[in-house]
């Protein structure tokens, strides 16, 4: 009777394995097949993401005048983005945005699969397939992909990144897996190549990694070589503008941007008519550079500590804002989801827009924002008192989710920068909805 029983539980438990691995495929693969129906019914096959037309102006001119072209976008913005396109157009100037598409969107599929596989290895793997489903099926989230725009790409590096390194923490082994290193290395110096703030992910991924390994020799090891292959590809951007543009930078509008978000005048967003903070050159005539703007911002919020926490919590709620409505604050007007929004539909009959931008809207829209921040939260702590690996997914959802608002507060509060690292955030919202619910459950 005890071997029957036995051999009952583990068929059962395979059983599961095996439903809950179906599902973990099924779920991102469906929402791929979705938009691919939805490209072919789109005259260009993809949208223009925020920043669109200047990514194509830097296509152009690398198509026009190679790798180190002069293009004034290449170095504004970086130009990570515009080679990963610029092969693709080099194929087929009219069809390159279906070919950027079907990439990433595919990419994306399947880094949504490794990150819920691995979270499926852990004792909370009962969170795997709820993940999976949000993360594949949160239309502004998964229809990044379908955008001209670094946002979907860095989500899905971001994915590949925390998979490997669940799975290399996992690991009964306490070598060091070079295709783990790799993997994950290479991810981060993409992501940086894209967008140049995912440095400090990358460094705070790495040094929590490291703090993983027993041995001084074996940290020391981890560190160096990961962060060489990291730090490859940012460094050839910077070489690539040293040549083209004589600027030692992967891009020069970091102090632009900061500018925006501080000063007298400044509102934390991007309403308000910035510039406010006055940066003189260090010789007269002499063009500001961006690293003096950088600094000078800096000077200002020490200076000014009063007017800098009332920025910095606005920051916070433009951050964390809907996409949509009376509170929403950002460069998400492009946002695919909006093109088929409801809510968009009814706010444009008068009285749909006294409802949606009125008193009932203004309501639910501060639940949704503050709602979404309480289950981060909750999520985080929920991980933490876990302890195990499970305490480990506490820092690798949190590093990034963390370090993504804290960038928005040292430059401008937009809900389209917390996009990057929307799914690892999606994930603490689940671990805080599943947690909160084991303790009104054990309270009841």
């Amino acid at each position: 009777m005890g071997k029957n029983s036995k051999a009952r539980v583990a068929r059962a438990h395979e059983k599961k394995l095996s439903s809950a691995q179906f599902w973990l495929i099924a779920l991102p693969f469906t929402a791929l097949i979705i938009k691919f129906i939805v490209m072919a019914n789109i005259p260009a096959g993809g949208w223009l993401g925020a920043d669109g037309e200047n990514y194509l102006a830097g296509v152009d001119g690398l198509l026009k005048d190679g790798f180190f072209s002069e293009e004034g976008k290449l170095i504004y913005w970086p130009a990570g983005y515009p080679i990963f396109i610029w092969p693709l157009a080099a194929v087929s100037i009219s069809k390159f945005v279906y070919f950027l598409g079907v990439i990433q969107s595919s990419l994306f599929a399947y880094a949504t699969f490794l990150f819920t596989r691995e979270l499926k290895r852990t004792k909370i793997a009962s969170l795997a397939i709820t993940t999976s489903f949000l993360i594949s099926f949160n239309p502004t989230l998964s229809l990044s992909t379908l955008t001209v725009g670094y946002e979907g790409p860095v989500a899905v590096l971001l994915m590949i990144t925390v998979a490997f390194l669940i799975r290399d923490l996992l690991s009964p082994s306490s070598k060091i897996s070079k295709r783990n290193i790799f993997i994950v290395a290479l991810s981060l110096s993409v992501s940086s190549f894209f967008q140049p703030r995912m440095l400090l992910f990358a460094v705070a991924f790495i040094l929590f990694w490291s703090c993983k390994k027993s041995g001084k020799k074996l940290r020391m090891q981890l560190v160096v070589l990961t962060l060489a292959i990291a730090m490859l590809l940012p460094s050839i951007l910077i070489f690539r503008n040293i040549v083209a543009n004589n600027k030692a930078a992967i891009s020069t509008n970091l102090g632009v941007t900061m500018r925006i978000g501080a000063g007298d005048k400044a509102t934390g967003g991007y309403s308000n008519s910035g510039g406010s903070v006055q940066c003189l050159p260090e010789v007269k005539g002499q063009e500001i550079s961006d690293n003096q703007v950088v600094i000078c911002v800096l000077k200002w919020y020490v200076e000014h500590p009063a007017k800098t926490s009332k920025l910095m919590i606005n920051k916070t709620f433009f951050y964390w804002s809907p996409w949509f409505g009376p509170i929403a604050n950002g460069t998400m007007a492009r946002n695919p989801w909006l093109k088929t929004s409801p809510l968009v539909e009814i706010a444009k009959s008068e009285s749909g827009h006294n409802l949606i931008y009125g008193g009932i809207g203004k309501t639910i829209s501060w639940m949704w924002l503050l709602g979404g921040m309480v289950l981060i939260g909750a999520g985080l702590l929920w991980l933490w008192l876990h302890g195990g690996v499970e305490r480990t997914l506490f820092w690798l959802a949190g590093i990034p989710t963390i370090l993504g608002w804290l960038t928005s507060l040292g430059t401008i509060g937009d809900h389209r920068f917390r996009v990057p690292q929307m799914a690892l955030s999606l994930f603490l919202q689940v671990a805080g909805i599943y947690g909160l619910r084991r303790r009104f459950k054990c309270s009841a």
